[in-house]
């Protein structure tokens, strides 16, 4: 079954989400006083990343690390605004995963290290650096 057309949905629904994504950042009082239904926001974005995760895991299978980093690194470019955080995060990740699978490939030229592996050994370091990074600003 193709799930091409499913993410091309979810992934337009979230970019039009995308303005009620940074309302709601401004907490729920405020965002209800904007006219914002916060419970039914919540509920539809909950159920559209459930959705994405799905489709991404169906399409690529388990590979951990690459949601975690990536809107790390979009966010500390492009700030909160989700208008440009998802389409930066969802091209970064496709470059980061393609990365991770080239060097994958030329490590050890006739057998392949696992996607996964490499992802981790990738992403393991940037999460020891946000973790002290935090411990300084706290």
């Amino acid at each position: 079954m193709p799930v091409m057309p499913y993410l091309l949905a979810t992934m337009l629904a979230a970019v039009l989400l995308a303005p009620h994504i940074n309302i709601l950042l401004s907490g729920d009082d405020i965002a209800t006083g904007l006219g914002q239904n916060t419970w039914l926001l919540k509920v539809a974005l909950s159920l559209l990343i459930v959705a994405l995760a799905g489709i991404s895991v169906a399409m690529a299978g388990n590979i951990g690390f690459i949601g975690l980093i990536v809107p790390h690194m979009a966010r500390s470019l492009v700030g909160n605004d989700h208008k440009w955080l998802l389409p930066l995060s969802a091209i970064w990740g496709a470059t980061l995963l393609l990365l991770a699978d080239v060097i994958t490939r030329i490590i050890l030229p006739p057998e392949e290290i696992p996607i996964g592996v490499m992802t981790a050994l990738i992403g393991a370091p940037f999460f020891i650096f946000l973790a002290r990074k935090g411990n300084r600003n706290a």
